[in-house]
């Protein structure tokens, strides 16, 4: 336990001390970096929003971090529908609920809610909200049980059919802005930012590897979730430049593609609403999105 908690005063002390003497006008050495906004104690969890949006064009092709709210919304609606026909199946068949993770929406590192990491950390698993009614114990039949996640899984496809073959061919199109030059030489800058904040890691992905080794290693979920938060705060700052780049190019790349599968999304403007809302009513379920 003492070393786990010396591996958070390293990281987030390192942090909060940088924000602090900046705060007060001080000057880190060889920095003047922005400072940072730290919640104490308990931060406020994420909300959601209810409602399915009119327009499907950032939903379907993010090309943002705000846009994805609404993209993690889609996904978790999908998941939200397996979970509520699988929870059907098991009452009807009087077997105990399997051991599945919830329904939950998962952000992308490709496309980063920086709002969103700047006040909740990087690693936090937001819940989908649920029908507060218990589940009655059932009895163990494995086999039923698979055959009710067969029923589960057949419909987050039937949903995700609407709209994954187009979606599926947009998510190139963000990978291929990561890779384009002007966004590796944007994000060249990102460790000497994190340096200024007492982070030091090489890239993007010596920085993930610190949060997981950071996040794992404490015990306490307040700390951890304190130390997630630090670290989301340095991250928020140091990526805002490579986003502006990025953001520019993704949303350069998705006039195109609108442009090149016009009648595709057209035929998605005018069902994806309706069809959420036949399944809202089908399954009790409700559409809504995480906001920070």
């Amino acid at each position: 336990m003492v070393l786990k908690t010396r591996v958070l005063a390293a990281v987030l002390g390192a942090v909060v001390v940088s924000t602090v003497l900046t705060a007060c006008g001080a000057s880190v050495p060889g920095s003047s970096a922005p400072p940072l906004s730290l919640p104490s104690g308990d931060a406020r969890p994420p909300g959601v929003r209810k409602g399915v949006p009119q327009d499907i064009t950032a939903m379907i092709l993010p090309a943002t971090g705000a846009d994805t709210r609404l993209t993690r919304g889609l996904d978790g609606f999908a998941q939200t529908l397996g979970h509520a026909r699988l929870r059907e199946c098991v009452q009807r068949q009087g077997v105990s609920f399997p051991d599945v993770p919830p329904p939950a929406y998962i952000g992308w590192s490709d496309l980063p809610d920086l709002e969103f990491i700047g006040r909740h950390g990087l690693t936090l698993n937001v819940p989908v909200p649920q029908s507060e009614s218990s589940i009655p114990a059932g009895r163990k039949d494995p086999g039923v049980q698979r055959r009710c996640g067969q029923d589960a899984r057949a419909v987050v496809k039937e949903f995700k059919d609407l709209y994954g073959p187009l979606q599926s061919q947009w998510w190139p199109e963000v990978s291929a802005v990561r890779d384009d030059p002007r966004s590796r030489e944007a994000l060249r800058g990102l460790p000497g930012c994190l340096d200024r904040y007492g982070i030091h890691v090489d890239g993007q992905e010596g920085f993930f590897a610190l949060v997981d080794r950071t996040v794992q290693g404490i015990e306490d979920p307040a700390e951890a979730a304190r130390a997630d938060r630090g670290l989301g705060a340095a991250y928020s700052v140091c990526m805002a430049p490579v986003e502006v780049v990025r953001e520019l190019l993704r949303i350069s790349r998705r006039t195109v593609f609108q442009e090149s599968h016009r009648d595709e999304i057209a035929a998605l403007r005018r069902t994806l609403p309706s069809r959420i809302r036949e399944f809202e009513r089908r399954y009790g379920v409700t559409f809504a999105q995480p906001v920070p």
